[in-house]
């Protein structure tokens, strides 16, 4: 008798038309798979170190309009950064950054640059006083930056030719100004010739300590004073009658001597830690006091002072917040920017 073929030849038998199907599907996909894409590198852009000064420079000028002043005071930047950074770069070639940041045409920056330099070139080479003076008027025609009267290298040549030509000086460039802010000049070793500004409401000014205030008595309708260099000799500022407003310096002398002043209403005052502030106690008519005094630490004069000053309701005084003492005091106080404010309204 014949036999049955046995069930695992008859399974492999069977599976092998399966298999091969497989194979053909595997093959169809494998041939209908796409190829994989290529990775693609990024390249970062390289940086131009010349252009990256310049708006570095951009940034520290807090988008300023660009006034004369602000353009050469920009190139100047330009060049001592690059300096600093070690890069070397000519004048031309900075120009042509500066000028593409500050949105200016180069010939446009030249010109201000060019022009500027010739005029300082004429004081520096003046052959006669006459010849000075005029080239240094020349010169005080564009305004500084900050509110500034004159651009930083004017009033900087004005103060080295003030001992020589005060007086002169004083009538043709200041005579007649209701604003006078100086500061970027630098220290006035003599004010001989600033007399000449009666009609000066706000003066801003830095000098030498030994400077002899005498000659701003005359300048009867101020009525702002910034002072900066002196911390005494402040008494015949007393002779000014319209004199509200006060932001120097001063020692335990200069204070008592600002008690004599008729009505000063608002005094900005630095002194040094160790200066006693007690004298304050003598300014009847402060209204508003701002103090900064030093990294001290809250001794008993200080908070006895402090305390007798704030018993007036209507005298505000604002202490820096960072010197510390003023965050020990036990009277009421309210926060305002980088201030502790007494008796705030």
């Amino acid at each position: 008798m014949a036999t049955k073929p046995s069930t695992g030849k008859k399974t492999a038998a069977a599976k092998k038309p399966a298999a091969k199907k497989a194979t053909k599907q595997t093959a169809a996909k494998k041939a209908t798979k796409k190829p994989a894409a290529k990775k693609t590198t990024t390249k970062r852009p390289k940086v131009d170190p010349l252009r990256e000064v310049a708006w570095d420079v951009y940034c520290s000028f807090d988008a300023e309009d660009a006034t004369p002043a602000v353009q050469l005071e920009f190139v100047d930047g330009y060049l001592e950064t690059a300096r600093d950074r070690g890069i070397a770069v000519d004048f031309d070639t900075a120009l042509l950054y500066c000028a593409e940041v500050l949105d200016l045409e180069e010939s446009e920056l030249r010109a201000t640059c060019e022009g500027h330099a010739r005029r300082l070139a004429a004081v520096r080479g003046a052959a006669s006083p006459a010849g000075e003076l005029d080239a240094l008027l020349a010169l005080c025609g564009d305004e500084g930056r900050h509110g500034e009267s004159f651009e930083e290298h004017a009033a900087r040549a004005v103060r080295d030719a003030w001992p020589r030509l005060g007086p002169e000086l004083g009538r043709r460039l200041l005579a007649g100004r209701q604003d006078l802010r100086m500061r970027n000049a630098g220290p006035f070793a003599t004010l001989a010739g600033f007399e000449t500004a009666r009609d000066v409401r706000w003066l801003e000014l830095e000098v030498t300590p030994d400077c002899d205030l005498a000659p701003l008595a005359n300048l009867t309708r101020l009525a702002t004073l910034r002072l900066v260099g002196k911390l005494e000799g402040f008494a015949v500022l007393a002779r000014l009658p319209k004199l509200t407003t006060l932001h120097t310096q001063a020692n335990a002398t200069g204070i008592a001597e600002l008690a004599s002043f008729p009505i000063l209403r608002v005094l900005d005052l630095v002194v040094a830690a160790d200066v006693s502030i007690a004298g304050l106690l003598d300014l009847k008519h402060l209204n508003l006091l701002i103090l900064q005094a030093g990294l001290r630490s809250l001794d008993e004069v200080t908070a006895a002072t402090i305390a007798a000053l704030a018993r007036k309701k209507s005298r505000l005084l604002r202490l820096a917040e960072h010197e510390g003492w003023p965050l020990q005091l036990t009277l009421p106080y309210r926060h305002t920017p980088g201030y502790v404010d007494i008796n705030y309204r």
